[in-house]
């Protein structure tokens, strides 16, 4: 009880917890036509979307605000193509981003100036995301069950339309909600829901919370409802550990002693790691089978070594002490030499020599072919 107590006294004074979506959620609108779509719905021009059997109360649609922007819906879809029109925008993909609605709620049991919360928030999507010029309407609606407020926005930067560029993915999104917390949402007293816990963290801050709650002697101890109370605190501690203002402390890195300082291997060099790698490397062993188009197939016969020429392998066959001699071609009996005991080449005879002897042989031919 004591910390459903401390919530609602921080509800009081502004501090309501509220998850990113409920403080911001950005639309990309695509289409033709989707900018005046938009602004009608945020007149209350479709009749369909008024009645029964949707959560618009007509009732009290006279209660909704218009911060910025034209009268009209269709005076908002004509700003906009005026503003591309001067920024020498004709013609865009159709999958292009034609504008960007973002969507700034408040939770029912706010106490909060809700016009000036708006006006705040319009006027930083402004600044945000390229310029107050930017800015084609902001209407806040207080006939839905949640107060909120919706900002048309052109994503007219340096005369390019960058809407996909501007939002990003959910990282992005991500990034923006929590910079709009931090520039808005955080100086009106609303808190951001903390992430919900799993595993060791979350037994860690269930015992957190009972701790801190019997340091504190808390009337729930005491309560017919602690079963219950305790049961929510194990399955969910997140919003209990907010209430009370505890936080996980984050675990301490352990060094190490000095005995495991002085026997550490240290470091591995890439040789270290090559020389491990080599230790452990096992051969592939040899295939015995091929595989074909239609499965294995028996691995071939090596084949013989090739046959060495009759007289090399006489030379082989020798007594390495002894000289083998091997006759290669036809020589002459002339061309063996008694001093070197072996066949010779006789020395190529002189070009002019042989230039002189064809002519002669050529000459000779040709005279006795005359004759």
């Amino acid at each position: 009880m004591g910390a459903a107590v401390g919530v609602a006294g921080r509800c009081g004074l502004g501090g309501v917890e509220v998850s990113g979506a409920a403080f911001l959620r950005l639309k990309k609108l695509k289409g033709g036509g989707i900018i005046g779509v938009a602004a009608r719905h945020n007149r209350r021009v479709i009749q369909a979307e008024i009645g029964a059997s949707g959560s618009i109360d007509p009732a009290r649609s006279h209660l909704n605000e218009t911060l910025q922007g034209p009268t009209t819906a269709d005076d908002v879809a004509t700003l906009a193509k005026d503003l591309m029109r001067e920024a020498g925008i004709t013609k865009l993909r159709k999958d292009a981003v034609m504008g960007l609605e973002l969507v700034f709620s408040l939770p029912p049991e706010h106490r909060l100036d809700e016009r000036a919360y708006f006006a705040e928030c319009a006027n930083w999507a402004g600044v945000y995301f390229g310029g107050a010029q930017n800015i084609l309407s902001a209407d806040i609606h207080r006939d839905e069950a949640q107060h909120h407020c919706h900002v048309l926005l052109l994503p007219l930067i340096q005369k390019k339309m960058t809407g996909s560029d501007i939002v990003g993915n959910k990282q992005r999104l991500a990034e923006i909600q929590k910079q709009f917390h931090a520039a808005v949402a955080s100086r009106y007293g609303l808190l951001k829901a903390p992430a919900r816990l799993i595993g060791a963290s979350k037994q860690e801050a269930a015992k957190e919370v009972i701790k801190r709650l019997r340091e504190a002697s808390d009337p729930a101890l005491r309560s017919a409802a602690w079963p219950t109370i305790r049961e929510a605190v194990e399955r969910d501690p997140g919003p209990f550990m907010l209430a009370l203002g505890a936080e996980l402390s984050k675990p301490k890195k352990q060094g190490r002693t000095m005995a495991q300082i002085f026997t550490s291997k240290g470091k591995s060099t890439a040789q270290d790691k090559e020389s491990t790698a080599k230790a452990y490397r096992v051969p592939a062993p040899e295939k015995e089978q091929t595989l074909s188009c239609v499965g294995f197939a028996p691995k071939p016969p090596s084949p013989p070594p090739p046959e060495l020429p009759k007289q090399a392998a006489t030379a082989e066959q020798a007594d390495p002490g002894e000289v083998v001699r091997v006759r290669e071609g036809r020589q002459e009996a002339k061309q063996w030499s008694t001093e070197l005991g072996e066949f010779i080449d006789p020395p190529p005879r002189p070009a002019r020599t042989a230039r002189a002897s064809a002519d002669s042989w050529v000459a000779a031919a040709l005279s006795a072919r005359h004759h």
